[in-house]
């Protein structure tokens, strides 16, 4: 299987802070890979960098196309979706001037496209098209969040926290939705969650941060039956 996006000694941080020291890792194509860790493991810090929000040095290829000194929109046209902590949806549009917003580059027919399948992969947000999106419930933001960057047709998906604030059930609904989309669409998926029990239930493979430094890697049930995960991510 192919790789969609390599990483290699990938260094990162802010100023003369350095988060990220020289971690490498690989999301094949078709494949859900999630990242796991403490706050301040430096997982936001690893989306960032790879989105072209943070100074990086090191190696990151996405479908073989060097990443590193590409200013952030320009990795977007290349098909790097990134769906932010936070959620970060404009709280003023409605839902459908949001979605629209994922697709600004598409040209207007493919948008069109574009808009029934984000509405298709969540129906609930086609009841809310005309709400504002600062109207909708902690779940419903969410699940704009990724309609808007699906919008857009990445070919990878960058979600940061994506149940961050959400109750479980919620929790456990969004999970299963991205794997559909990633089954039905075979886009790859690179997730960083705190919620270790359900971002593994999904996940094909996974690694552990732990202070900038990648220290534990395996398939999603092997990390699930690792005594230090289950101790340190999953309370048991």
């Amino acid at each position: 299987m192919s790789a969609v996006l390599e990483v290699e000694g990938l260094t990162a941080g802010y100023g003369s802070l350095t988060v990220l020291r020289d971690i490498g890792f690989r999301v094949d194509e078709g494949e859900i890979v999630v990242i796991l860790g403490a706050n301040g493991a430096g997982k936001t810090t690893t989306l960032r960098a790879l989105a072209g929000l943070v100074p990086a040095r090191g190696r990151v290829e996405f479908q073989g196309t060097p990443l590193l000194g590409r200013k952030a929109d320009a990795r977007a046209r290349l098909g790097l979706g990134h769906v932010p902590e936070g959620r970060g949806t404009f709280t003023d549009l409605t839902v459908e001037e949001n979605l629209r917003m994922g697709g600004i580059r598409l040209p207007r027919h493919e948008l069109a496209s574009a808009l029934d399948h984000a509405y298709g992969v969540f129906p609930q947000l086609a009841a809310l098209r005309d709400r504002a999106a600062g109207r909708l419930s902690g779940g419903e933001q969410q699940m704009l969040s990724v309609a808007r960057a699906l919008v857009a047709r990445p070919r990878l998906l960058l979600l940061d926290e994506p149940s961050m604030g959400l109750a479980p059930q919620i929790t456990a609904e969004l999970f299963a939705e991205l794997r559909r989309i990633n089954e039905r669409t075979g886009m790859a998926l690179l997730l960083v969650e705190q919620n270790a029990a359900a971002a593994l239930t999904i996940a094909h493979r996974g690694h552990v941060l732990e202070s900038g430094d990648l220290v534990l890697s395996g398939s999603g049930t092997e990390l699930m039956g690792d005594p230090s995960v289950r101790r340190a991510y999953l309370g048991i």
